[in-house]
């Protein structure tokens, strides 16, 4: 929910053991270069806690804190936080000055001899008046697409001397020019997917950020569906095992309870696993329709009926069972459409599914909408105010169940195209925002394509690392809470979004490319 100009708002932050359980996860080893959240103190749940909200600068491999504005404290792990909210900027162009807090080990910047605590300012003779996204991502693009533009010089304060630092970029071939699309898109696409399979786990998943167990869920089934996009299946394709070993995870895994499960002392429901559950369905039900086997058809309709038997009276669902969450809310729209997704799947993979929850759901967040846009919840000062996440996410689900043509339906996927564009005006984690507002204009057509890629491009060229992973940045909400929820959940997270995005329709050589939740309409 947008908040009003000014206005003071009390934050509530998990407790300390709260916290880390929510933050189980080892940070990558940037010793005194801080990669890749600016930490340079070891590894360990602490230094998880420490992670900045940072600006990735793309594959000159290295990030940073806009130099104009306060640093957020250190470390918050937990209690009231106060903050002054703002209003959303007109325009998303990036900060003017940039101060280095994390540099990719022996990557460009770094062979430049950029240091943690220079300025970067500018490039060339030109200043980043009036923002740096732009110059920054068209010199990036230049750089890999073009002979002779390779490299980038770069202006730097360091204390009171102005230098300039020579950064390279490898050349890789004209594609580049348009990374978003062919032969540049496909390699983006398998780096990110090799990246992503050097990360898991001997047991198959990934080692949990924010959720526990739940949250390890999430990240393997994120990471499978990544995976399928590009073309590999159970049978073939260079992550192939990586998927047999994932879908063993999810599925031993699934249901097995979190120490953040159920309530604590004093009454507080802290159950997510609703969020395990709809995202393992869809991994499962995407995987059964390249590689059907008749053990993942089983498990599909079991998801597919814990899911319908978790629906709250009023239609809508929640994080998990149990009641209202500890924040004293009960249900939560973005949920919709991954259940929506997760039964739909089902439902395609030739399971037995319950569609009077699929037209209570509808019901519901037509309920909660205005003008086929999704709300933020049925009540009063929430209701009707859509967004693109929970509106292509809900769409996409609906279309999945076969309900394309329903008329609240057709609402939603006529908000999605006028809409498609705007995953910044999202709430909470701008990553999912742009992971569902992104397969949503691939299923909507061409048009959508180009708007979304036209508005999202320079926030994709800047994500990229020198390793292909792709990483968050802080966007005007973030920035306002002091916390992206992006930064907590991690590079896991990022860049299997980014990569299904990528994969989304057209998959790699023919091959992948979601059908069954991707879903031309």
């Amino acid at each position: 929910m947008r908040l009003p100009l000014r206005a003071l708002v009390w934050v509530l932050l998990p407790l300390l053991g709260g916290a880390t359980l929510l933050a189980q996860d080892t940070v990558s080893k940037g010793g005194q270069h801080g990669w890749p959240f600016g930490v340079s103190r070891g590894e360990g749940p602490m230094a998880s806690l420490d992670k900045r909200d940072l600006y990735n600068l793309g594959v000159l491999g290295a990030k940073a804190w806009d130099a104009n504005r306060p640093e957020p404290e250190p470390r918050r792990t937990g209690g009231q936080r106060r903050f002054r909210a703002a209003p959303r900027p007109e325009k998303d162009v990036g900060p003017e000055r940039l101060l280095i807090r994390a540099l990719y080990p022996d990557g460009p910047a770094m062979r430049a001899g950029l240091k943690l605590g220079d300025v970067l300012v500018g490039l060339g003779r030109r200043r980043f008046k009036g923002g740096c996204f732009a110059p920054l991502s068209k010199a990036l693009l230049r750089a890999e697409s073009r002979k002779g533009k390779q490299k980038i010089d770069l202006m730097v304060e360091r204390g009171k001397e102005l230098l300039t630092l020579t950064a390279e970029i490898p050349f890789v071939d004209k594609s580049y020019s348009k990374p978003e699309q062919g032969k540049a898109r496909e390699r983006i696409l398998k780096d990110a997917l090799k990246w992503l399979a050097q990360q898991q786990a001997e047991n198959g998943g990934f080692r949990p950020t924010l959720g526990g167990n739940n949250g390890a869920v999430v990240m393997t089934s994120l990471a499978g569906l990544a995976w399928l996009s590009g073309g590999s299946s159970l049978d073939r394709g260079p992550q192939a095992k990586n998927l047999q070993a994932a879908l063993d995870f999810v599925t031993s895994a699934l249901g097995a309870k979190s120490p953040l499960d159920g309530r604590r002392p004093g009454g507080a429901n802290w159950d997510q696993s609703t969020w395990a559950y709809a995202h393992a369905g869809i991994f499962l039900g995407e995987l059964q329709h390249v590689s059907p086997r008749e053990e993942t058809k089983q498990e599909l309709g079991r998801i597919a009926k814990e899911l319908a038997a978790r629906q709250e009276v009023s239609g809508g669902y929640a994080h998990g069972p149990g009641g209202p969450n500890a924040l004293g809310y009960l249900e939560l729209n973005i949920m919709a459409g991954f259940v929506l997704s997760s039964i739909g799947l089902a439902k395609q993979a030739g399971c037995e599914v319950e569609m009077d929850c699929v037209d209570k759901l509808l019901k519901y967040c037509e309920k909660s909408s205005a003008g086929g846009g999704v709300g933020y919840s049925t009540k009063n000062g929430q209701q009707g105010r859509g967004n693109i996440g929970r509106s292509a996410g809900a769409w996409l689900g609906a279309v999945a169940c076969g309900k394309g043509r329903n008329r609240f339906v057709r609402a939603m996927g006529s908000y999605v195209k006028s809409h498609v564009a705007d995953a910044l005006g999202g709430h909470a984690t701008l990553m999912q925002h742009i992971l569902l507002a992104g397969l949503a204009a691939k299923a909507s057509g061409k048009s959508s394509s180009k708007r979304f890629w036209k508005a999202m491009l320079p926030s994709f060229i800047l994500a990229r690392a020198p390793d292909g992973s792709l990483h968050p940045r802080p966007w005007h909400e973030s920035l306002n809470m002091q916390s992206n929820t992006d930064v907590s959940l991690g590079p896991i997270w990022t860049t299997a979004c980014w990569a299904i995005v990528l994969g989304a329709g057209e998959g790699i050589e023919d091959a992948g490319g979601l059908p069954a939740w991707c879903r031309s309409h």
